[in-house]
C-alpha cells in the first residue's frame, strides 16, 4: 500500500514520528508553522520507557553526550528534610535530563532535509477515497495516504476531527527556568520540594546547567506581578532549601517562562479513517511524571510498528490508537493525581501527606515506577 504520510507539527512528537518512519523506511514530509526551529524550551526529563524507544532509532549515545544521567529523585520540605529518596538503577536505558532543544536537534539530525518544510501552517484537511489533503494558511496543498497530527495541546487537526473543547486548568501555574550550576546541587539527583500550595523542582542537565521548575495554586491565566516575574518566584521561595533562592536569582528574568497547568480528559477516539493524532494533540498530560514527551515518542514508536504490520492506513491507525489509549489514559491519570497532592495547601492534610508519601514510596516505589518506565512498546 502507498504509505506517504503528512506529518502535521515539528514538536518532539512529530520530529520523533518522522525519525520512526524515516528508520522504518515509511514516506512522509513533514510541515511546522515556524519558519526555522528555535533554541527554545526549557529542561526536561526522558525516562527508561522513552530512552529505550531513541535507543532503537539510533540517536540515544548522541543524547547521553548533551545530558545528564539521572541516579535518584528526591522528595524534600522546604527546610530540605528527606521525605522519600528513589533510585533509578536496574533499566536497561537510563533516565536522563536535558534541554528540550537538544533532544530536537537529535531527533532532526538524520532527516533528509527535503522531507521537513518550515512556515507552513495547517488550516484543514479533506479526506476521500484517495486519502486526505492537507492545506495551508499559505495556499499550499497536499495531498497523501494519510495525516498525522502532532500539532500540540490546540492541535488544528484535533478540532476539525472533533470539536473545539478548551484544556482542562487544573489549578496551578507552572514556572520555568535555567540556572548556571549552584553550590549544593548533587551530580544526577533529580529533586521535587513540596510546600502548601507550591512546589519547586530541580533538574541538573550536564554541561553546567540546572533547569527548575516552581509552581503555585492559583486563578488560570494569572497575570505577573507588577515587580516582575523573577521576583515574584522569588518572593514565593525565598525562604526554601539552598540552592532553590540562589538558582531563582541566577535566572535570567527575561528567560523564565511561565503557563498553566493543563490536559485533557481521554478521548474516546484519536481519528478517523486516514488521519489520527500524537503526542499532546491526542494525549496532552500536565507535568508531574514527566512523561509528556516520553509518551509521544511511545506513540512514534507503536505508530510505525502498526504502519508496518497493517493492510491499509485506516487499519493501522486503528489498531496503533487501540494500542495507545488505555496506556496514556493510565499516564494522564496518575500525572493529575500527582500533581492535585502535591498542590495541598491545608497545614494537616499536607502533614499527612508528606507522611504516607514517606510510607508507600518506601514499599511501592519500585511497583510503580516499573508501570510506567519498564514499558516496551
Amino acid at each position: 500500500m502507498d504509505r506517504n504520510l503528512i506529518i502535521a507539527g515539528g514538536g518532539i512528537g512529530g520530529m520523533a514520528a518522522a525519525l520512526a518512519l524515516y528508520r522504518a523506511g515509511l514516506g512522509f514530509s513533514l510541515y511546522e508553522r515556524a519558519p526555522a526551529f528555535a533554541e527554545v524550551g526549557a529542561g526536561m526529563s526522558l525516562w527508561p520507557n522513552a530512552t529505550r524507544v531513541l535507543k532503537t532509532l539510533g540517536v540515544l549515545d548522541q543524547l547521553m553526550a548533551v545530558s545528564e544521567p539521572v541516579s535518584q529523585f528526591n522528595l524534600l520540605r522546604p527546610d530540605g528534610r528527606m521525605i522519600s529518596a528513589i533510585g533509578m538503577g536496574g533499566y536497561a536505558t537510563p533516565a536522563l535530563c536535558l534541554h528540550r532543544a537538544d533532544l530536537h536537534r537529535c531527533l532532526r539530525g538524520p532527516l533528509p532535509a527535503d522531507c521537513i518544510v518550515g512556515g507552513q501552517r495547517l488550516i484543514s484537511f479533506a479526506q476521500d477515497a484517495d486519502g486526505v489533503t492537507a492545506k495551508f494558511a499559505s495556499g499550499l496543498e497536499v495531498a497523501a495516504a494519510g495525516l498525522i497530527g502532532a500539532d500540540g495541546i490546540n492541535s488544528i487537526v484535533r478540532t476539525q476531527l472533533l470539536g473545539t473543547v478548551s484544556p482542562a486548568y487544573r489549578g496551578y501555574c507552572i514556572w520555568r527556568g535555567i540556572a548556571s550550576d549552584s553550590e549544593g546541587i548533587v551530580r544526577g539527583h533529580i529533586s521535587e520540594t513540596w510546600g502548601a500550595g507550591q512546589r519547586f523542582g530541580i533538574l541538573p542537565m550536564g554541561g553546567g546547567r540546572i533547569c527548575w521548575y516552581a509552581t503555585r495554586n492559583c486563578p488560570p491565566s494569572r497575570p505577573d506581578a507588577p515587580e516582575g516575574r523573577k521576583h515574584e518566584v522569588l518572593q514565593l521561595f525565598k525562604d526554601w532549601h539552598r540552592p532553590i533562592p540562589a538558582l531563582i536569582e541566577a535566572t535570567d528574568e527575561s528567560m523564565i517562562m511561565k503557563n498553566d497547568a493543563q490536559d485533557r480528559q481521554p478521548l474516546g477516539r484519536w481519528g478517523r479513517g486516514c488521519v489520527t493524532l500524537l503526542g499532546d494533540a491526542a494525549h496532552p498530560i500536565t507535568p508531574n511524571v514527566g512523561q509528556g514527551a516520553c509518551m509521544a515518542i511511545e506513540d512514534a514508536a507503536c505508530l510505525t510498528k502498526s504502519l508496518l504490520a497493517a493492510p491499509g492506513i485506516a487499519a493501522a491507525f486503528y489498531s496503533y490508537e487501540a494500542k495507545r489509549k488505555r496506556r496514556t489514559a493510565y499516564v494522564g491519570r496518575q500525572s493529575r493525581r500527582i500533581g492535585a497532592i502535591g498542590q495541598w495547601e491545608n497545614r494537616w492534610m499536607v502533614s499527612g501527606r508528606n507522611f504516607v508519601t514517606r510510607l508507600v514510596l518506601s514499599h511501592t516505589a519500585e511497583m510503580g515506577l516499573n508501570a510506567v518506565y519498564a514499558y516496551e512498546v
